[in-house]
């Protein structure tokens, strides 16, 4: 009999160049072909719906974070684990969070997720 469990991975980012990260995630969101399930690549990137994303993506540091996060990639942690399979890759999420040190951040992430003990955890060497 199997047994399935939800395995959750979280993990805390700063932006250091906004910029850089938007640039970056406006190439590779114009070259995806993936065209979220658009039949023509070329109607779907001149359509309205499809501007308004690029324009998230050129302006929200979570969009264009987004555009890098791949689920399917978290699964590949797990290969080589005895007698683990991972079975699918159920989403992926980009949240921000309040404050503008690591200090503040973890607090805010230690109470989103039920655990306040985070902000007391020693800062890191850089």
């Amino acid at each position: 009999m199997a047994k399935f469990m939800l395995v959750k991975f979280s993990l805390m980012v700063e932006i250091t160049d906004a910029g850089a990260l938007r640039g970056a995630a406006l190439e590779k969101f114009d070259s995806d072909d993936s065209t979220y399930g658009y039949p023509d690549s070329a109607d779907w990137h001149a359509s309205e719906e499809c501007q308004q994303e690029r324009r998230q993506v050129a302006t929200q540091d979570r969009d264009a974070l987004d555009q890098f996060v791949d689920p399917a990639k978290a699964c590949g942690l797990l290969d080589g684990v005895p007698g683990v399979k991972t079975r699918m890759t159920v989403g992926s999420a980009v949240g921000e969070l309040e404050g503008t040190t690591q200090r503040e951040a973890r607090d805010a992430l230690g109470k989103r997720e039920g655990m306040p003990w985070l902000a007391d955890l020693p800062e890191s060497a850089d």
